[in-house]
Parts: C-alpha cells; structure tokens; sequence
C-alpha cells in the first residue's frame, strides 16, 4: 500500500513527537510511524529537566504535563563516594510557592502524552504497530520508507523528508551509515520502580557512590513515595570490569549505610530494565539527503547526567526550523540538510562538550571526594553549582565548572 506525505517521522518518542509538534502550523502533511502501540513503557530515568520545560512551555503543553502523575522536581541532591551530600533546593531561594523547574514523569505517561498531542494535529497522521525496515531512495536520495504493519503487510510511505527518530537503534541511522556502538561514547543503565523509598526530598538524587563508579547511582522520585532507581556506566567500564549492574544496584540499595535504611520497607513494583544510551560526546552525522536523524537516533544524550529527552525536543525543533527553510527553498538534499547539523554546533555541541569533560572528571574518585569537600567550604563554588542547576540558560555556569583552571584555582589553592 502507498501513502503519500510531505514529512515522514519515524519513531513517536519525544523526538519523533516534538518534531510533528514544531510542524504544527507549517502546512506540511506529517505522517509519525511508531512499531509500538501507546501507551508503551520506554526504559529510562524518567527526569524531564528544564531545557525539557522550556521546550514544553514554548510548545503550551507544560502545565498540562504537570496533569500527568509526576513528581515535582525542585533541584538535584548530589553526595560524593565518601558520602559528603550537597542539596540544591530552587524553594531555597525563590520561596516555598515556587514552581518545580522540572519533574519526574513516567516514559509510559510522558510518551504517550506527547504522541496524543502530536497525533492530534490536523496536519498529523498517525501509524501506530508500523515497524519501518528500510528506507526508499530514488539514486541517492531518500524518498520515503518502507513499514511493516501489525498484520505483516507492508507498506510504502513517500516523502521528501524522512525524520529518523526512532531511538538508540535507530534502523533509519543505520541504513544512512550513521549506526555506531562506542564503548567509550556509550552508556549501559539499568532500572526499577519501587514503592516505599524513605527521605525524599522532591529533588532528584544522584550518588557518586563507591559502588557505582565510575558511574552513579539516582534515585528520581514519583508520586508518593515511588522513586524510579538504577544507575549507569559505560559499556567501556562495563566491559573492562564485567559489571553486573543489577548486582551492583541490588547491593547498593541493600547493603549501602546511606541506603539501606531508606530501603528497607520498599518494595520492587517493576522488573529491573537495562538499555542503552549512545551519548552525545561523539553525536552521528544528523543528516543525508531526504533525512535526518533527531534525539537518541542522532547520538545527542548528555555525556554527564544521561540526560536525552531534553536534548530530543531541542533537536526536534531545530529539525522542524531546517524542514521548513527546504520546503520553503524546494530543495531536500544534504547540501540543504546540513544546515541542521550546523545549528546542532550552534545549540548543542558546547554544552556536550562541557558535559563530556565534566564526565570525564566526574569518573576519578579522587577529585570528586576533593570538589565535594571543597563545596562544603568555598560560597563561590557553591553558587556556580547553584546556577548550573537552577539557572534556565546554564551553559555558561557548566563551561565554568569544567574550566581546568578555574577547577585548580577552587580544589587545589
């Protein structure tokens, strides 16, 4: 069966979703391919962080986000591998009434929120159990791509743009000659609900414990006293030390003098996920001719926090700013295209950057035991962390943190 649009997204995740949403009025015909039926559980921290909310408020939809069951998410309680906490509350400093800057949202409820709105547009066509195996091209150009529906037919969806939003092994990505799996530029986590977690504090809390580096461990609170837990590390590290993370989470959370009191009533209400996260420290060429590739497909997650949906929506939008310049232009081949990955340079690539090195410092024990000893009694250290945190523009706050000189000025004189 053939079907013929402006626009083909592939992948009805944040990516695929906040493209169709940035298309809202362009007058272009979107069709938004999902293999999955939603709602759809997506194994992930869950954090929706305040580049997310700026983005959603851009889009009108963050109120209504806050609708969906959430935990609020007033700032962040970081602790060292030698157990030293620093808590950065927004409450703090812009009194009890102030609105949380971010929130804890299940990929079940989060996803399916976006998808809705997204296939609720007139310009929008939903496909719900469409499995997209391979791209159509007419020479080197991509025209459309090929699906298979739920009952195994296939089908042949045609347009000028094919958006590859279809996450970390993303078949649009691959067939481009943009799929790589780096272990230096890869993150392997895993993840749980409990219910019944002890000392939350409405802030998401990630813990450069003993046991989990070169890694960390979070425990991101819901509603109630549910909290999505896990932690993550590099398949480099992975392999090199044959980690087991649930082993490791598992002892953590049973074993750990910080944790163990928090847990002891709580119960599992989840099996425990793994997945994969490429980071955006070496991000794939985001674009071809007739394609490009938005969120987790184009390798874009934070190399520090493993952060992707903020990035996903950042992405979207600038994907749907380059889809408009070619259909105002008529002109859909890479030269076009390219535009995009220049204002991902423009947008993104400081920042990821930044975040890189900071991941890089982070993974030493050493000079993390020294940077939180040294926050506990230098204002000026505390007041960058502040801002990186609660800031709504925080680049310059993080190129800051992650400035060797400034980083030996503050931990060694």
């Amino acid at each position: 069966m053939k079907h013929e649009y402006d626009v083909i997204i592939v992948g009805g995740g944040p990516g695929g979703s906040g493209t169709a949403l940035h298309l809202k009025d362009s007058g272009l015909k979107v069709a938004l391919l999902d293999k999955e039926s939603f709602p759809r559980d997506k194994v992930c921290g869950d954090g929706v962080s305040g580049k997310s909310s700026v983005i959603l408020k851009q889009l009108g939809l963050f109120d209504k986000m806050l609708e969906l069951p959430h935990g609020p998410g007033y700032g962040v309680w970081l602790s060292s591998p030698k157990g030293v906490d620093f808590i950065v509350d927004i409450r703090d400093r812009k009194g009890k009434d102030a609105k949380p800057n971010g929130a804890v949202v299940r990929r079940y409820d989060f996803d399916n929120f976006l998808f809705r709105e997204a296939s609720s547009l007139e310009n929008v066509d939903a496909f719900e159990g469409y499995t997209v195996f391979d791209l159509i091209k007419e020479g080197d150009q991509v025209v459309g791509v090929k699906a298979r529906d739920k009952d195994g037919n296939v089908h042949e969806f045609y347009g000028k743009i094919v958006v590859g939003a279809d996450g970390m092994n993303s078949i649009v990505a691959n067939k481009i000659g943009q799929f790589e799996k780096d272990p230096d530029h890869y993150v392997v986590a895993v993840r749980g609900y409990y219910d019944g977690v002890e000392g939350m504090k409405e802030v998401i809390e990630i813990h450069f414990v003993e046991e989990a580096l070169p890694g960390y461990f979070w425990i991101f609170p819901l509603e109630g006293k549910k909290a999505n837990v896990g932690m993550g590390m590099l398949l480099r590290d992975v392999q090199k030390h044959k980690a087991n993370l649930k082993d490791i989470m598992d002892k953590i959370i049973k074993e750990h003098p910080k944790f163990k009191d928090r847990f002891k009533n709580a119960k599992l209400i989840s099996e425990i996920k793994g997945w994969g996260l490429p980071l955006g420290s070496k991000r794939r060429k985001g674009y071809d001719n007739g394609v490009l590739l938005v969120g987790d497909a184009a390798s874009l997650i934070d190399p520090f926090t493993g952060e992707g949906i903020g990035n996903a929506l950042l992405s979207s939008k600038l994907a749907a700013q380059v889809i408009k310049e070619a259909f105002e232009k008529k002109d859909f081949s890479k030269e076009t295209l390219q535009r995009y990955d220049e204002l991902l340079k423009e947008h993104l690539d400081p920042e990821l950057k930044t975040m890189y090195r900071l991941q890089r410092l982070g993974s030493i024990k050493f000079l993390l035991n020294l940077f939180f000893d040294k926050l506990q009694k230098k204002p000026e250290l505390q007041e960058l962390v502040i801002s990186t945190i609660i800031s709504d523009d925080t680049l310059e706050y993080k190129k800051k943190l992650s400035d060797p000189i400034f980083l030996i000025k503050n931990l060694i004189l």
